[in-house]
């Protein structure tokens, strides 16, 4: 039997999305953003509600103010009506964390054969550690949205995850759902595992995409051709 070629990498890291990736929290931020700025006279019109969706605080706090509640993105208020919106989220994840199938197995199964594992996520620092406490704290490094690293797609939020693992772009995988974190990830070079019906970038050889996050397996992603 003529043996299969090797490949061209090794994958020493994995780098998760969080929201829509491995877990479906948006539910909790709209409700809770619908409630906070209706309590303060807002006008949470559907479009605003629509745009909440992998929003980073700086766009969130945009968002609350859009909708009238306050006078603008940067007033205090508006920071302590995202804070509270926050809260809310960080209660409802930390009753039941709404992991989508597959999560806890993928995760788990990548620390067993001594992958290190981040999240990069825009979401608030504590609603990140919940989540990461939720798969085993299994990760080695955490990216939030309180880090100030920018929000994807600007490249320098994966860019922060590989720094602060002391690895090359070309030592990891990304797994993503969105555009815009396709986009971040691809702006390091590094190459992504793309979850979703529809390739983002149709032109892009370093996309791979699967159906859903209970599709993905250590071999996709160490061995996918790259």
């Amino acid at each position: 039997m003529t043996p299969s070629p090797s490949p061209s990498f090794t994958v020493r890291a994995v780098l998760w999305d969080m929201d829509g990736t491995l877990m479906d929290s948006q539910p909790f931020w709209d409700e809770a953003f619908i409630h906070h700025c209706q309590a303060l006279g807002g006008d949470p019109r559907p479009e605003l509600v629509a745009r909440m969706t992998g929003a980073s605080i700086r766009t969130a706090r945009e968002l609350i103010a859009a909708t009238g509640a306050t006078r603008s993105w940067d007033d205090p208020a508006t920071q302590e009506v995202f804070e509270a919106i926050a809260h809310d989220v960080e209660a409802s994840v930390s009753a039941a964390p709404p992991l989508l199938p597959g999560a806890l197995r993928i995760t788990s199964a990548l620390a067993e054969v001594g992958l290190a594992q981040a999240i990069v996520s825009a979401s608030p620092r504590k609603i990140v550690e919940k989540v990461a406490s939720a798969l085993g704290d299994v990760f080695a490094v955490l990216v939030t949205g309180d880090d100030g690293v920018g929000a994807k797609p600007d490249p320098r939020p994966y860019a922060t995850a590989v720094e602060r693992l002391d690895l090359s772009p070309e030592d990891c995988v990304v797994v993503e759902d969105s555009p815009t974190g396709a986009a971040s990830a691809r702006g390091n070079g590094i190459h992504v595992v793309q979850i979703g019906a529809q390739k983002h970038f149709p032109a892009d050889p370093g996309l791979v995409v699967v159906p859903d996050l209970a599709s993905i397996t250590p071999h996709l992603l160490l061995w996918a051709q790259r």
